[in-house]
């Protein structure tokens, strides 16, 4: 770095980025350490364009996704709780926002080329604020990939034809998971490929198996193929590590902030529509710590808000909130189900999909506890 080079960082540092820091405090609503390595920012033979990049690159990014994050208390809150330090550097290489940002232990580490890409800001905001108020990771049975078919304990072809149909039942209910595909190997030696939609039942020919052959492989139209019980003699299931799983279509995995400003959104539809106070919250004891309980919780709020509002729209249901309910709290557990004590309303969410509830399970068990 020569005589210019230090003289437009120093410029730069003395200038104007007391007057971007002051716009971070502002739109983080408290005072952010900001850490910047100017040497590692301040390459050589690109002084004349430190002014308009660097701000670009770094500062403008920022700003605005603290911005996004912190509309309301709540996002404030996440904030000033999570966010300990900022630091600002160029040392990797990374000319991409997806690159650039990293937040470990409170922690927002910006390392991006100080001239690459500079007009790319939105993409880098985004990027931020995505790794501030992220989903936990996902953690997923790396060591042992058949685990979230075992975890089913189907231990027999009669046993994995249940789990199949229960699968096929709820993704037809409403949850939106995906069905596994199979082949069912019979005692001709033949197989059969396809997705388990029904076990049928008739008195006269017994028990068959309705299996559902989607078009592919340049065949223009979809077969149904009906397999009697007693010819099968095993069962292939495909994808094993993700039996159980959801489809690519379902609603992203929501992340804290983004779930508690639902459970805050309705909270205020029902105190407007009750004219009560009351309150819509986690369960104090819950910590939301996997992507896979986040998952549930927002699946449950989002049918809680269908289903209390409606309740609330109704003369019946609208009393029986008004008159019992003071608190209305989620969490996750092994199965779903709904209790009613000490006027508090607990709507409790399985962790698994195919143990979610649907907007009439969840409806009927609502109005059976109240």
């Amino acid at each position: 770095m020569g005589i210019a080079e230090r003289k437009a960082a120093s410029e730069f540092e003395e200038k104007t980025f007391p007057k971007l820091k002051k716009e971070i405090d502002d739109a983080a609503h408290f005072d952010v350490p900001v850490e910047v390595d100017w040497n590692t920012l301040a390459v050589e033979g690109y002084e004349h364009l430190y002014g308009e990049a660097w701000p670009k690159v770094y500062f403008t990014p920022l700003i605005g996704a603290l911005q996004t994050l912190a509309i309301d208390n709540l996002g404030r809150e996440m904030l000033r709780s999570n966010l300990k330090r900022v630091v600002i550097r160029n040392t990797t290489g990374a000319s991409s926002g997806s690159r650039m940002v990293r937040f470990q232990d409170g922690v927002l580490t910006l390392d991006h080329e100080p001239v690459s890409n500079v007009d790319d800001v939105q993409d880098r905001q985004e990027a931020i604020q995505n790794a501030l108020e992220a989903v936990p990771e996902e953690r997923g049975s790396l060591e042992d990939p058949l685990g979230p078919f075992l975890s089913w304990k189907a231990h027999g072809v009669d046993a994995v034809l249940a789990v199949l149909q229960r699968l096929a039942w709820r993704q037809q209910a409403g949850i939106p998971l995906l069905l596994p595909r199979m082949t069912l190997l019979l005692r001709s030696g033949r197989g059969v490929t396809g997705i388990l939609r029904e076990v049928l039942e008739d008195r006269r020919e017994g028990r068959a198996v309705l299996v559902y052959v989607p078009r592919e492989s340049g065949i223009p139209y979809d077969d149904v193929v009906i397999v009697p019980v007693g010819t099968i003699e095993a069962i292939s299931v495909h994808d094993a590590p993700a039996f159980g799983s959801l489809r690519r279509d379902a609603p992203p995995t929501p992340s804290q902030l983004q779930l508690r400003r639902r459970l805050a959104s309705l909270e205020a539809q029902l105190r407007g529509l009750l004219e009560t106070s009351i309150s819509v919250e986690l369960a104090p004891d819950v910590a939301v710590t996997s992507s896979q309980d986040l998952r549930a919780l927002g699946f449950l709020a989002d049918r809680a808000s269908e289903v209390l509002e409606a309740l609330a729209k109704d003369k019946i249901g609208r009393a029986a909130l008004r008159e019992g309910v003071q608190r209305i709290q989620l969490r996750v557990g092994e199965d779903s189900k709904v209790s009613f004590a000490n006027h508090t309303l607990e709507l409790i969410s399985g962790r698994r999909p195919v143990d979610w509830s649907t907007r009439a399970e969840l409806e009927q068990a609502v109005q059976s506890a109240l």
